[in-house]
């Protein structure tokens, strides 16, 4: 009898570990699906399952062993079934939670670009921004939710850094509106100032120069490199235009005295003549030059010729006494 049966028993033995083992794997493939796994669609399968199992356990009968051998498919089975649900569950599931963290990033950034300031700084963070939103509406058109994660987790990496290039702009924003504006101000009501109108035109061209320059080193998103590139010659200019502004009327004067000074001394011909060229060159759209560079070296030439007739013209009595 006993012989008979171990051929049997052997059987049953194998087909129970067998399906232990399957169980273990239902088991721990079930527990993946987290606390609300009782939700899902595989907890009646599995439910399902594990009674089909407990049945053919219970039922010693070589009809229930062959139960038990064909159930290790059917879990085997089950198993990758939830393998593949998981998988698909975790990519959608992770799908929605980047959708939401991008698409909000991207709005709050669309709000800091909005609060810049300066055009030329607005236009160039709202291109950057404008980039990466166009690169998330492709990834939400993907059907696939794998390949629209990836695409949405290098946006996700990327926003951080976005972030902080726009805290930056935000920055420099804040000096163009204030500290920039204030001195293009003052330089333009210094160069409105200047009598000549050549002059004028040569001052604010160089304004343009200094817009561009500002533009060039706004993709260096750095305050301080934006300085550098504009406040030296914002004062420069400023001084320039003042200097115009102030010294013309100052040596108009300075010409008249010159002049008594000469008279008084006789009159003497190469005097008059030095008088009248710089004379005539201040009433000719003073100074005579068209670049920038010039205007200041133009202003001192003038300076010290005059200033050379000035103590030429003092000399002269003494030299007629003599």
């Amino acid at each position: 009898m006993t012989t008979k049966n171990a051929p049997v028993d052997k059987a049953r033995q194998q087909a129970i570990a067998k399906i232990d083992t399957v169980m273990t794997a239902v088991d721990e493939g079930f527990k993946a699906f987290g606390p609300e796994r009782e939700k899902t669609e595989s907890a009646g399968e599995v439910k399902a399952f594990k009674a089909k199992v407990e049945a053919a356990r219970c039922d010693p009968s070589p009809a229930a062993t062959k139960t038990l051998a064909t159930l290790v498919k059917t879990g085997e089975a089950l198993v990758k079934k939830m393998q593949k649900r998981w998988t698909e569950g975790f990519w959608q599931s992770r799908r929605v939670e980047l959708k939401g963290s991008v698409n909000a990033a991207l709005a709050a950034a669309l709000l800091d670009v909005g609060k810049i300031g300066d055009p030329t700084l607005a236009k160039m963070m709202f291109a950057e921004q404008a980039a990466l939103r166009a690169r998330m509406d492709k990834a939400e058109k993907l059907s696939s939710d794998m390949d629209a994660v990836g695409l949405m987790d290098d946006l996700d990496d990327e926003m951080p850094a976005f972030a902080k290039r726009l805290k930056a702009a935000l920055a420099v924003s804040t000096w163009l509106v204030t500290g920039f504006k204030s001195m293009l101000a003052l330089a333009g009501s210094a160069i409105g100032s200047v009598p000549s109108q050549r002059c004028r035109t040569v001052l604010r061209a160089e304004l343009d120069f200094v817009d561009s320059a500002k533009n060039g080193a706004l993709a260096k998103l750095d305050v301080k490199a934006i300085q550098s590139a504009t406040v030296p010659m914002l004062r420069r200019l400023q001084k320039v235009a003042t200097r115009l502004s102030a010294d013309g009327s100052t040596l108009d004067r300075e010409l008249v005295r010159v002049g008594k000074l000469i008279k008084d001394a006789g009159a003497p011909a190469e005097l008059i003549a030095r008088l009248k060229k710089l004379a005539q060159e201040k009433a000719a759209g003073w100074p005579q030059v068209r670049e920038f560079e010039n205007f200041e070296k133009a202003l001192d030439a003038f300076e010290k010729d005059l200033a050379a007739l000035a103590a030429a013209a003092q000399k002269a009595p003494a030299a007629a006494v003599h």
